[in-house]
């Protein structure tokens, strides 16, 4: 991992982001650990490898993982309308009626992202009609599988995900076990990231978790377990095109994009191929993979490795008029796939 080493060292890297937690994956294993700086203005303590972060959306893919384990026992149908497993979640939208399981994961559902004044909660096209993010569908998501499982989420996830890919330090909500060893985060003008730390599982955006257990769940991911070879074979077909902006709920004419601008703002590489695209929420998670002229995600990172990366912007980036640095913002990919659901957070979205 010369690569990784080399940008570890480069003082820019080191001046732009006080703390970072970095995971390796190379032959679809996790290889090393890589860790510097502090944890944040609450804490001067150094980041190590159980260093918790806020994983915002990539709490996504975690959530389809398991929503995929229901729908081959039988207790989740991906094309039943969600009201009628559960009731209604868009009050006197007949629309949402029609609103799946797959629709939400892969974005399609028409509610919005962020439910706000400009984008309340309701069906902005009809479901299926076009890819727009959308945060806010996965609330009805949750509130499905907690249903037909009689579980709530946060069992679920440790039943199906923490416990059998050894990811110990990783919860859909807040444990006081964290609050020795949290990072915190920073607004690319130097403010301080509030904590926040969730009572209660919210699918959309609440995963705490470390580098070393993410890339644990990518790792299993890449080699099939926890899924029929059918069914992780149906996560990885493209399923819309991606469109660009991340609240394209209002623009119904948003071009097709090849990338990821919707979520970093920070600029992309190029190179198709990803098992995850990437949102740089400020003072959140990032992740890269290795790039490679072959699609299939399994083959990009036996191949080439990856890694993943918790970090936030350093105070002094925004003051030195600097700009942005992107040697750890996500490769361009092809159209969505089902498990392409990270990189916005939503508050108020869950159930």
């Amino acid at each position: 991992m010369l690569e990784l080493q080399a940008v570890l060292r480069d003082p820019r890297v080191q001046a732009l982001i006080p703390g970072m937690s970095l995971a390796s994956i190379r032959g679809g294993a996790v290889d090393t650990v890589h860790v510097c700086g502090s944890r944040g203005a609450h804490d001067a303590g150094p980041v190590d490898a159980h260093t918790v972060f806020e994983a915002a959306s990539l709490t996504k893919p975690l959530v389809a993982f398991i929503a995929l384990q229901l729908a081959e026992e039988g207790l989740l149908e991906l094309d039943a309308p969600l009201q009628a497993l559960c009731g209604d979640y868009v009050p006197g939208d007949e629309r949402a009626h029609r609103i799946t399981a797959l629709h939400v994961l892969t974005h399609t559902s028409g509610l919005p992202n962020i439910v706000s004044a400009q984008t309340p909660l309701r069906t902005h096209f009809p479901p299926g009609e076009r890819f727009s993010y959308g945060s806010s569908a996965f609330g009805w998501l949750q509130r499905v599988m907690e249903k037909v499982t009689g579980k709530p989420l946060e069992v679920l996830a440790r039943e199906r995900v923490f416990a059998p890919f050894d990811m110990a330090d990783s919860s859909l909500q807040w444990n006081e076990r964290f609050e020795s060893n949290h990072a915190t985060g920073h607004e690319m003008d130097g403010e301080r990231v509030p904590k926040r730390r969730p009572a209660t599982a919210a699918a959309s955006w609440s995963l705490l978790t470390t580098a070393t257990d993410y890339a644990r769940f990518v790792s299993a991911v890449l080699h099939g377990q926890g899924l029929t070879p059918a069914m992780h074979a149906r996560w990885f077909v493209p399923a819309v095109p991606a469109r660009e902006g991340v609240d394209d709920v209002l623009t119904p004419d948003a071009p097709v994009t090849l990338g990821v601008a919707w979520g970093t703002r920070l600029g992309t590489g190029a190179g198709p191929g990803l098992l995850l695209p990437l949102g740089a929420q400020p003072g959140l998670p990032r992740i890269r993979h290795g790039r490679s002229a072959d699609p299939p995600c399994r083959g990009v990172v036996r191949e080439f490795g990856a890694w993943i990366a918790a970090g936030a912007a350093h105070p002094a980036h925004h003051r030195a008029g600097q700009p942005p640095f992107t040697g750890l913002a996500a490769d361009r990919q092809h159209p969505r796939r089902v498990s392409d659901c990270v990189e916005l957070r939503s508050p108020g979205c869950s159930p």
